[in-house]
Formats: C-alpha cells, sequence, structure tokens
C-alpha cells in the first residue's frame, strides 16, 4: 500500500487535463443510432444534435462547448457549414424518413396523429420574405418570427416539421403538413386530433374531402342558441356526457369535468378581476380585454352576455368529429392526449431553447430547426424508454464524467470514469456503454 507521501509524489507525476461529459454524450448518441439517424454519416451533424440536449446554447457556445466537455474541435465556419450541408442535402426529408421507418420497425402502426403550431421569435427587429412580424404566442410580436408546425405520434414522437413564414395564419398550415404526411407515409386510414383554433369549417371539409378523421375542439360559445341551450342542460355531474348530432356525418361530444370547472371558475374571476382593474384605470385598457367591449361612445365597460355565459359553460368541454363510430369515451380519449404535441413544444422551447433564433439565413433557420426536431426525437425515445424527464436524465448522468489523466514525463494519456451512482449506472446500462459495471 502506498503511504501519503508515497502517493502524493504517484499523483505529481500526473497531470489532470478535463473532466468530459462522454458519459452523458454517449447515452444520447445511443438513441441516435438506435433510431438509425447514424446511416446520415455525418458525425458533425450528430454533435449539434447531442450537443442541443446537453448545451442548448448558441453555435458559438455550442463549439465552445463541444471542445471543453467532449473533446471535439470545430471551427464556427464549419459548424454553420454543416448547417448549410443539412439545409442543402434535405436532412428534414431524410430524418422524417428515419423516424418513419423506426416506428415501422418497432411494430408501430400509426392511425392518429396530433397536429399543433407555435411561433418562435428572433432576436432581431428587421424583417424579410420569411421572418415576419406576426401574432406571437410568445408576446413578442415586434419581433420577426416564424411559424413552426408539428405533427407527432400518440407518445409525442415526432413524425414531421415545417415552418412558414411568421404572418402565416396557423389555420392555415394543417391541411398542406397532413396531406404532406399521408403522401409520404401513404397514410389512408387516419384520425387527426388538433384544437379548435387549427381547424376551420373549410379545413374539416378538405379532411373529409380527403377521406380522412378528425377530432377538433369545439367552441361551445359560438354554437347556435338552441345547441347552446341542450349543452348548458347537461348535468352538472363529474364525468357527465351527452352526444348531439351536427348533421354531414359530424358530432359534438360534450363532456363535464368538476375538475375543469373549478380551473373554469378561477380564470374567469381572474379575467374579470383584470377587466374591472382596467375599468378602474383606463389608461392600461391598451390591449384586449377577455370581458371588456367597446361602447357606442368609444369607451369600454363589462361584457355581461359574455360573463354569463363563460359562466355557464364552465366545467364543459366540446369535441367535434366525423369519427362517429368512436364511443364518445374513445373520442375524448384521444383528444386527450393533444398534451403529447404540446408538451413537444414545451420541450422544444425550454429543455431545447429553439427560441430565439439568431440566425438570419433561410437555410440556417431551417437547419436549426432540423436540429431541435432530432434532438426532439432522441428526447421522446430516451423519456419513454427511461420514464424519465430530459431534466431528470441530465441531472443524474451529469455527475458522471471522463477524466483524462496525462503522464507529465512520458505525454501518454489516459482515461478513467467517475464512479457512478446506482441511478446512473441503470441509466448507462440502458444505453449499452461496456464500460458500465
Amino acid at each position: 500500500r502506498y503511504d501519503k507521501n508515497s502517493r502524493e509524489e504517484f499523483l505529481s507525476k500526473l497531470e489532470f487535463i478535463s473532466a468530459l461529459d462522454t458519459p452523458t454524450f454517449d447515452f444520447f448518441r445511443y438513441f441516435y443510432c438506435q433510431i438509425g439517424l447514424n446511416s446520415l454519416n455525418d458525425s458533425c451533424f450528430c454533435d449539434l444534435v447531442i450537443a442541443r440536449i446537453i448545451w442548448p446554447l448558441s453555435k458559438s457556445k455550442t463549439r465552445d462547448f463541444l471542445e471543453r466537455a467532449l473533446n471535439k474541435n470545430y471551427s464556427l465556419t464549419t459548424l454553420y457549414r454543416a448547417m448549410q450541408t443539412a439545409a442543402l442535402k434535405d436532412y428534414q426529408g431524410k430524418i422524417e424518413a428515419i423516424l418513419w421507418d423506426f416506428l415501422q420497425k418497432q411494430g408501430k402502426t400509426v392511425s392518429v396523429l396530433f397536429f399543433d403550431v407555435t411561433t418562435l421569435y428572433f432576436e432581431a427587429f428587421d424583417e424579410d420574405d420569411f421572418r415576419k412580424c406576426g401574432f406571437s404566442k410568445d408576446h413578442k410580436s415586434n419581433q420577426p418570427q416564424v411559424t413552426v408546425t408539428l405533427t407527432v405520434t400518440p407518445t409525442g414522437f415526432p413524425l414531421h416539421l415545417r415552418s412558414f413564414s411568421g404572418n402565416k395564419f396557423e389555420g392555415h398550415t394543417i391541411i398542406p403538413c397532413i396531406l404532406d404526411v399521408c403522401k409520404r407515409r401513404n397514410l389512408n386510414d387516419l384520425i387527426v386530433v388538433a384544437d379548435s383554433a387549427m381547424v376551420s369549417q373549410t379545413n374539416m371539409e378538405e379532411l373529409e374531402n380527403h377521406h380522412l378523421k378528425f377530432i377538433v375542439g369545439a367552441r361551445l360559445g359560438n354554437l347556435s342558441k338552441t345547441m347552446f341551450q341542450q349543452i348548458i342542460s347537461l348535468p352538472k355531474t363529474d364525468g357527465a356526457r351527452q352526444r348531439l348530432n351536427l348533421g354531414n356525418n359530424k358530432v359534438l361530444v360534450i363532456a363535464y369535468s368538476q375538475k375543469r370547472a373549478v380551473k373554469d371558475k378561477s380564470d374567469r374571476e381572474k379575467q374579470l378581476k383584470r377587466a374591472n382593474d382596467a375599468l378602474a384605470n383606463p389608461s392600461t385598457v391598451a390591449r384586449s380585454f377577455k370581458f371588456l367591449e367597446k361602447t357606442t361612445f368609444g369607451d369600454f365597460s363589462l361584457n355581461k352576455n359574455l360573463l354569463q355565459k363563460s359562466e355557464q359553460l364552465e366545467g364543459l368541454k366540446g369535441y367535434i368529429t366525423n369519427a362517429t363510430y368512436l364511443t364518445d369515451q374513445e373520442i375524448i380519449a384521444k383528444y386527450s392526449q393533444l398534451w403529447q404535441v404540446e408538451k413537444s413544444f414545451r420541450i422544444s422551447k425550454s429543455d431545447l431553447k429553439a427560441r430565439p433564433i439568431f440566425h438570419t439565413a433561410k437555410e440556417k433557420i431551417e437547419a436549426h430547426l432540423m436540429i431541435v426536431f432530432t434532438a426532439l426525437a432522441i428526447i421522446r425515445l430516451a423519456e419513454n424508454t427511461t420514464t424519465l424527464s430530459c431534466a431528470k436524465i441530465l441531472e443524474k448522468l451529469s455527475p458522471v464524467k471522463q477524466i483524462i489523466i496525462e503522464d507529465k514525463l512520458t505525454k501518454e494519456r489516459t482515461s478513467r470514469f467517475i464512479e457512478a451512482n446506482d441511478q446512473a449506472k441503470s441509466l448507462l446500462k440502458m444505453a449499452k456503454l461496456n464500460w458500465v459495471t
């Protein structure tokens, strides 16, 4: 055994060069390869995707992270060229095909797709043909943005992403995107699930013309007086449901939830307080308030009809569908999975920091979104496999480092891994990393 002095002498001959995030990188790279994305044969693109998961920052800081934490040396020019290559070689189409093939090999039948739209803004104020100001879900309407659509499976696994100019009305994006998915994947028997903002009457007719089924959220306040009275007459007991015939092979399913009623009442009271505060301070009425309406004299007053209608609808949710063969419970259950696409957008915006975008060239913007889209696929597979969120996975793996050690005399280098705890070991074993014991 070494005594303290001997250990100190031995260690003095060594230099600890760096502590790398190789274990975390290799964990996510395992899922990258499992999906089949390594068939792109582009190591730089792979590095950009996995760096986006571990350290989602600007490309300049990504370059620094790859060098510091993974010992991968790239110039910023090389990274930008890799993005340009990805755009010019249609990686988006190739990646979508790879994701689809992966699902097929897993024996997954895709009969339901979930669709949603968001906007991503730029840290800039100049517009061009692609980056346009428009309605911003990020409340950045004074800054250029792009409109991004996402289509996912019931487990949240992404299949299709498209970007449009920032002033594109979101309701005009669903038809071209869904038809593109159907054409590329030869899907004929499909149910499309989306919220009410996505599917207008025209969009419903268009989906029906292409023999597609849909389930969409209903705007109950916009229905006829007769139907509205039928809806609010539903017994206010938890789980109560009714089905109304809309004609043209469409039905409206209404469901009541006590939990939703509590939330709706809370929301209504908050909106009412804001409206009353605005009336007490007219100078604050700079934008639309839900329960305010303009009077004939140009000032504002409470919209009592809307208030009453909102109170009557508390706890009620409506679903319109032409998939009339489904039971009420099946219709509600399928729509309730819409949170998967919403979660995917949250992952993209928070975990992957898709916004703000610093690029200005259209091909770089599309490549940036492509990297986020690919990283999202890896995250959703990793989350579904481990039953942990991406944040939890990173938290458990971050302490496990690869330590690079150099002999000061011979300059020979070797490496050792920091001992992982049981939770980290369990994750790393899932990725079949052979150094884990």
